[in-house]
C-alpha cells in the first residue's frame, strides 16, 4: 500500500544586497546585521536554503570590520566537513575570486560598490591534521575553518603538546584551585602555548550546524565547548557571535531567533518533489532493501538513506555498483567506499553519515527514518537544485495512525504544509539523557578546570580571582590511565576507539561490526552479516553498580560473558583483546532519568558503544548498561 503526494517548489523571501553577483536572501542579510550584536542566534531554516553562505557573510563582516576573526564551523561528521568545504569553495569561485592553494583572493563588491581587495583563507581540520598552518595562527586576512565537535579538544589540550596539556589535565582531576595552580611547575610558556592554539579556534564567529542532531554525552561535549568559548570571550573584548543552526527547539538560552518561512515567491530552495509513501507490514528497511534492486535511472543522481549497517551491506550485496558512505572503513560488496568526490557518483547508498546536510544534486531517493526529525533531514538531501522533479519513496511502519493521516493528504501541499504532516505521523526523538548522567557531569567538570587553569597560567595572577570563579568545586575523580592518548579519547568522547579486526585483514569500528556481522571464536569478524543484539551476562550481579572503571576493573568486578544470541555462542570478555585498553561506563536505573530502563538501555545500545547487562542466561531482565570507550 502506498499513498503519494507532491511538495511543491519551495521559495523564501529575496533580500536587497548583492555581494560580487550572489543576491542575499533576507535571512542572510538579517545575520550578517546580526554578527557582533548578539552572543547566541538560532537560525532555523529549511535545507538547501543557503546556511552555509552565512560562514562565508561572517568572513565578509570580519573583513569589513577589520577584526580577522576566524570563522569556525563546526559540523557533525567528517564527511559533511569535507562536503560543506567543496560546497564553499566552488561558492568562491562563482563570487569571482580566484583561488591560490587554500586562499581565494579578489575584489569586494557590495551592491556594486568596491570595497577593495579581499582574501580568504580555507582550512580544513580534522583528526588527519597534525598541526595548524602557521598563516592561520597570525592571519593576515579572515578565514573560514571546517571542523568536527572533537577537534577543538584536540587544541585545547595542544597540538603535539601532549606533555604538558596532560599535566594540566590530571591536576585538574586531583585538585583544587590553588593546588592545581602551585603543582603545575610549568613554565608559564609552556601553558601560554596552550592557550594560543585554543584562542585559534576561540577567537571569532561560530557556526554550529545541525545542533538538533547532538544528543546524549556528544550533546554534553558540544555545550562544553560552548561555555568555554563564551568564558574566554568574557574576558577577551570582541564582539563574537554563535549561530546555533538546528530545525528545531534546542536546550539552551538564545538571544536572538531567525525562523526562515517558505513563501510563494523568492529566491527558490527546493523543486518540486513527489513523495511516495510506502506502508510497510514489515521491517521497513527490509522491504526497502528488497524493493531496490538497481538503480533505475541511469541519468538521475539517486541515493538511498537508511540506519542499520547491516541492511546497508546487504543492498551492497544486491547492486551491480554504488559508493557507501558509513562508518566502516572498507568496501563492501559491490559498493565503493566512497569518503570525497560524492558530487562525482550517481549512486549513493549510506546510513546516519549520508542525513547530515551533504549537498548534491539528489533527484531520486529511498528512504527510511525512525522519527519525525530524521525524516525531514533525510528528504532535505533531495530535489535541492534546479528545474524539474523529484522523488522519493519514504518507508515507514503501517501503523493505524500512519495511515488515517495518509488518507486524508492532499495531493500538492507545501513545504510547511509537509512538515506538519511529517511531526503527525512520525514520533519525535527519543532523548536518552545521556548528557545528565555522572560521566558527563565530571567530563564537565575537568574540561572546565583543565581551560581555567590553562587560562589563569597564561594570564597570571591577575586573574586568579575571576577564574577561581570558573573552577567548578567538589569534582568526583575519574580514575584514567596517565597518557595523552586515554585522556583525549575520554574527554573528547571519540567514538570509534574501539575496534574489530576483519578476518581478510584491516580494522574497523567495533560496535558497528559486532551488531551486524559474524564474530568467528578465534577473534575476527567475517563478510557475513548478522543481525546481532549482544548482551552481557555477569557471573557477580551485585557488583552492577553505576562506575567508571577500566576495563580490567569491569572484568574482574563483574566477571561478564558476551552473549551472541543470534550465533549461538558467548565469549568471556576478559579473554576478548578488543576491549582489553578500553573504559566502562557502568549505568543503572538508579544514575540514569529512564522511565523504563530496560526499553531504552536496549534502544541505546543500538546507537551507541554500549551493550546491555541481564541479570541470568534468559536475557530477559535488563539490569544495566555498559558504555565503553
Amino acid at each position: 500500500m502506498s499513498y503519494v503526494t507532491t511538495i511543491n517548489d519551495t521559495y523564501i523571501e529575496e533580500g536587497e544586497t548583492i555581494i560580487n553577483g550572489i543576491k542575499l536572501r533576507k535571512f542572510q542579510e538579517e545575520l550578517f546585521d546580526s554578527l557582533g550584536k548578539y552572543d547566541r542566534i538560532l537560525l532555523r531554516a529549511p535545507t538547501g536554503s543557503g546556511k552555509t553562505f552565512t560562514l562565508i557573510l561572517g568572513a565578509i563582516k570580519s573583513y569589513i570590520e577589520g577584526t580577522l576573526y576566524p570563522v569556525v564551523g563546526i559540523y557533525p561528521s567528517r564527511a559533511l566537513v569535507y562536503d560543506q568545504a567543496r560546497s564553499v569553495n566552488e561558492t568562491l569561485t562563482r563570487m569571482g575570486l580566484n583561488k591560490e592553494g587554500e586562499k581565494f583572493t579578489g575584489r569586494l563588491y557590495i551592491n556594486g560598490e568596491d570595497k577593495g581587495d579581499f582574501s580568504i583563507k580555507i582550512h580544513v581540520l580534522t583528526s588527519e591534521v597534525k598541526e595548524i598552518p602557521k598563516e592561520f595562527q597570525f592571519p593576515t586576512s579572515p578565514s573560514i575553518v571546517f571542523t568536527v565537535p572533537e577537534y577543538p579538544y584536540m587544541f585545547m589540550t595542544g597540538m603535539n603538546k601532549q606533555n604538558v596539556a596532560s599535566q594540566v589535565l590530571e591536576a585538574s582531576m586531583k585538585y583544587n584551585f590553588e593546588e592545581a595552580i602551585k603543582s603545575l611547575s610549568l613554565r608559564r610558556g609552556e601553558v601560554r602555548e596552550l592557550l594560543n592554539y585554543f584562542s585559534v579556534f576561540f577567537n571569532g564567529y561560530w557556526f554550529i550546524d545541525e545542533f538538533h542532531l547532538y544528543s546524549g554525552i556528544a550533546r554534553n561535549s558540544m555545550l562544553t565547548l560552548v561555555e568555554m568559548y563564551e568564558k574566554f570571550n568574557s574576558v577577551v573584548k570582541g564582539n563574537k557571535t554563535i549561530v546555533f543552526s538546528s530545525a528545531t527547539p534546542v536546550p539552551i538560552n538564545i538571544n536572538k531567533v531567525l525562523d526562515v518561512k517558505t513563501s510563494e515567491k523568492g529566491s527558490k530552495v527546493r523543486k518540486r518533489t513527489r513523495v511516495i509513501f510506502h506502508l510497510a507490514k514489515g521491517n521497513p528497511q527490509e522491504e526497502l532493501v528488497i524493493h531496490i534492486s538497481e538503480k533505475k535511472n541511469a541519468d538521475t543522481k539517486t541515493a538511498v538513506i537508511i540506519d542499520r549497517v547491516y541492511y546497508v551491506a546487504e543492498l551492497c550485496k544486491k547492486v551491480n555498483d554504488a559508493a557507501v558512505v558509513w562508518g566502516l572503513d572498507k568496501s563492501f560488496g559491490n559498493c565503493r567506499k566512497v569518503n570525497k568526490g560524492l558530487e562525482k557518483e550517481n549512486f549513493i547508498i549510506g546510513n546516519q553519515a549520508m542525513s547530515f546536510g551533504i549537498d548534491l544534486d539528489l533527484d531520486e531517493g529511498f528512504i527510511h527514518a525512525h522519527d519525525a526529525e530524521t525524516l525531514i533531514q533525510r528528504l532535505g538531501r533531495f530535489g535541492r537544485h534546479g528545474e524539474g522533479e523529484a522523488e522519493v519513496l519514504v518507508f515507514i511502519d503501517a501503523k493505524a495512525k500512519v495511515v488515517d493521516e495518509l488518507r486524508k493528504i492532499d495531493k500538492e501541499l507545501n513545504y510547511d504544509d509537509f512538515l506538519n504532516l511529517i511531526n503527525k505521523i512520525y514520533e519525535r526523538r527519543v532523548d536518552d539523557k545521556l548528557d545528565e548522567i555522572f560521566f558527563s557531569k565530571i567530563r564537565h567538570d575537568v574540561l572546565i578546570r583543565a581551560f581555567s587553569l590553562i587560562y589563569a597560567i597564561s594570564q597570571g595572577e591577575q586573574v586568579y580571582n575571576l577564574v577561581k570563579s570558573w573552577y567548578p568545586q567538589n569534582v568526583d575523580s575519574l580514575k584514567i590511565r596517565p597518557a595523552y592518548e586515554d585522556y583525549f579519547y575520554v574527554f573528547a568522547y571519540r567514538p570509534g576507539n574501539l575496534k574489530g579486526q576483519w578476518c581478510d585483514g584491516g580494522s574497523d569500528e567495533l560496535f558497528s561490526m559486532i551488531r551486524n556481522f559474524k564474530y568467528r571464536e578465534d577473534g575476527c569478524f567475517t563478510n557475513e552479516t548478522l543481525k546481532e543484539s549482544p548482551g552481557i551476562i555477569p557471573r557477580k550481579t551485585d557488583n552492577v553498580k553505576c562506575s567508571f572503571m577500566t576495563f580490567e576493573e569491569f572484568n574482574t568486578k563483574l566477571g561478564p560473558r558476551l552473549v551472541l544470541k543470534k550465533q549461538g555462542y558467548s565469549i568471556l570478555m576478559g579473554g576478548m583483546k578488543e576491549f582489553k585498553d578500553s573504559y566502562v561506563v557502568l549505568l543503572t536505573k538508579d544514575c540514569v532519568n529512564w522511565n523504563n530502563f530496560s526499553e531504552m538501555a536496549k534502544l541505546v545500545s543500538t546507537y551507541e558503544n554500549a551493550i546491555p547487562i541481564y541479570k541470568d542466561d534468559e536475557m530477559k531482565v535488563v539490569i544495566g548498561l555498559a558504555l565503553f570507550i
